[in-house]
């Protein structure tokens, strides 16, 4: 079923496919008769609240136009009048009738036999960061196992909570190398810039973060003391030197940024003790905290090779 849901095209194959499979009903997945589809005010409610609760879930798709047995199974076709319920209509109902609007959904129509009148309609929600989102009767549902139950209360302010919080994350550690020292055909000093990353992937503006890196002490020298980044120097653990890096401008929505960046000098000893160690992030930000240990020992390349003990003259 996974790749049912990764689709970005359906053909009637896939639905002939599920009903074949006696695909199960789940907490993405509904199936729904035509019937669920005709053009009253009670039915435009149902859809509203079966819309809206897969959105204040985790997502999924419904299918207008498959019929399900007592067991939740997908059993037979139930094809829908596409010149009676059109697709602009149905988009109509969900944009009308679902406060506050959700946004990214995506609509199918399948035509068997390229008739019109035998149509299913594939209804892909996403799970949305702007919950929580409102059905026709201004109540608030969510998807619980194959049913729609409503939300309580509590639940209703948790959802308006996320949609304030901001969520970060840390990126890649990125690099370049910048300059090689070379003798007898053998690496004595090798140096690379590193950037350090960090992406917003919440809904808000993130204005207060910092990251906290911990470097192997060997791999960097006297000579970049004078770098900014190592003037953010809070603590030395023995091996390991701890940088304080603020940042210096609000990240936006979806925003990917470069947080800072330093150079290391690595030899013989500096890389032993890079790959013994690794470098360790962490992520401060307004509500919460992330942690990750990156090895990037053997992502490092010289002539574009991986970067290895043996080239190095010790």
């Amino acid at each position: 079923m996974k790749n049912f849901f990764d689709k970005t095209e359906y053909t009637q194959e896939d639905i002939l496919a599920l009903i074949e499979e006696g695909a199960e009903e789940s907490l993405n997945l509904d199936f729904k008769r035509a019937e669920s589809l005709e053009q009253t005010d009670g039915r435009k409610k149902e859809i509203s609240k079966d819309v809206s609760s897969f959105a204040n879930s985790d997502g999924g798709i419904i299918i207008y136009g498959i019929d399900e047995e007592g067991d939740y199974k997908a059993s037979s076709l139930s094809f829908v009048d596409g010149e009676k319920v059109t697709k602009e209509w149905l988009e109509q109902v969900i944009n009308s009738d679902i406060h506050r609007r959700i946004e990214g959904i995506e609509i199918y129509p399948i035509r068997f036999e390229n008739d019109v009148k035998k149509t299913i309609y594939i209804v892909k929600i996403p799970a949305s960061n702007n919950t929580p989102h409102m059905a026709k009767d201004f109540r608030y549902y969510k998807r619980s196992n194959f049913e729609i139950v409503r939300m309580h209360e509590y639940e209703v302010r948790q959802a308006y909570q996320k949609r304030e919080n901001s969520k970060m994350t840390i990126g890649d550690i990125i690099f370049n190398e910048i300059y090689c020292k070379t003798h007898n055909n053998k690496v004595s000093e090798i140096n690379y810039i590193l950037g350090f990353q960090v992406k917003n992937v919440g809904n808000v503006i993130e204005k207060l973060y910092k990251l906290e890196i911990h470097l192997p002490k060997r791999i960097y020298s006297v000579d970049n003391q004078t770098n900014s980044f190592y003037q953010r120097l809070i603590r030395d653990d023995g091996n390991t030197c701890v940088f304080s890096i603020p940042n210096y401008s609000p990240i936006f929505q979806k925003e990917l940024t470069t947080v800072c960046s330093c150079v290391i000098n690595l030899n013989y000893e500096g890389f032993k003790q890079l790959v013994a160690q690794k470098i360790k992030i962490k992520l401060y930000y307004t509500s919460g905290l992330e942690e990750k240990v990156f090895d990037i020992a053997h992502k490092l390349t010289y002539n574009d090779n991986s970067l290895n003990v043996d080239i190095f003259d010790n």
